[in-house]
């Protein structure tokens, strides 16, 4: 049986969040992705399609490199922040659409690219769309984090962050628990199949304690913990979270500068070039 569509990001409050406090991947990655794409597609690069692209901070990068950008999503609300933030990109464009229908014609596409968001389709219908799409040798990548770590004075806490996501466990989709293997466990689509665990792709942000609980009520299950159980216990969770954060930080000002890491991992596959 297939996957319902999960509509959580089509709240406008969550949707807001999501641009505010959410990471961009380190452009060493999205450079190593281009560089990959390069070594069968060459340097002459027509269509990237950016799947699940919410409200596009990934799909921006790959204009420099593509003669057009295709941003698909599932989200009006997160499209039209999409659109807005990219509007001086002639080349960028943004389609209301799923990942297990794809709009885009039979092997017209160089890259495929899934930046946090392929933990949320279905598989069994998203990796045959993958297969009809991509051109000889074309390449789907797809790459997230999930261990966070903030670095106050001498101090590296992440711990912290799984403890705050095993709290509220029953509002994470089963399909999420990929994340846990860095993508590992997704299937063998092709044989030329690269996986880069975490550690050699990271995003840094400057930032002090309530961007970090800014980021934390981004989640989905934050938005569905409100839901179910109402603001009083969604407001509580956030409370608990930091209390324990500035716990472990070993202060109790809120207001001091810390750093927040997203520890990126990157798997590849490769169409064959000829079929």
């Amino acid at each position: 049986m297939s996957r319902q569509v999960d509509m959580v990001f089509a709240d406008s409050n969550l949707t807001n969040k999501y641009i505010q406090y959410r990471p961009v991947p380190p452009l060493t990655l999205c450079k190593a992705v281009v560089d990959h794409v390069k070594k069968s597609r060459g340097d002459d690069l027509g269509i990237c399609g950016d799947i699940g692209c919410g409200s596009g901070q990934n799909t921006s990068f790959f204009s420099d490199y593509f003669r057009e950008v295709v941003g698909v999503d599932v989200s009006p609300q997160q499209l039209a922040i999409a659109r807005t933030a990219t509007q001086h990109l002639t080349n960028v464009t943004f389609k209301e659409g799923s990942a297990e229908q794809l709009p885009f014609a039979d092997h017209s596409v160089d890259l495929l690219t899934c930046c946090a968001s392929v933990h949320w389709f279905d598989c069994t219908k998203f990796f045959p769309e993958v297969e009809r799409v991509l051109k000889p040798g074309g390449v789907l990548a797809c790459y997230s984090y999930l261990v966070t770590s903030i670095h106050y004075n001498d101090k590296v806490i992440s711990d912290i962050f799984k403890e705050n996501w095993s709290s509220i466990k029953p509002y994470w989709p089963a399909s999420h628990n990929v994340l846990w293997e860095e993508y590992s466990t997704l299937p063998k689509l092709y044989e030329d199949d690269i996986l880069i665990r975490k550690g050699r792709f990271i995003t840094e942000i400057d930032c002090t304690l309530d961007s970090v609980i800014g980021y934390i009520s981004s989640w989905s299950p934050f938005a569905k913990l409100a839901k179910a159980e109402g603001n009083e216990a969604a407001n509580a969770f956030l409370n608990n979270c930091k209390q324990n954060l500035l716990k472990e930080m070993g202060t109790d000002d809120e207001s001091v500068p810390i750093k927040h890491s997203f520890n990126y991992f990157l798997r590849m596959w490769r169409k064959p070039a000829s079929f």
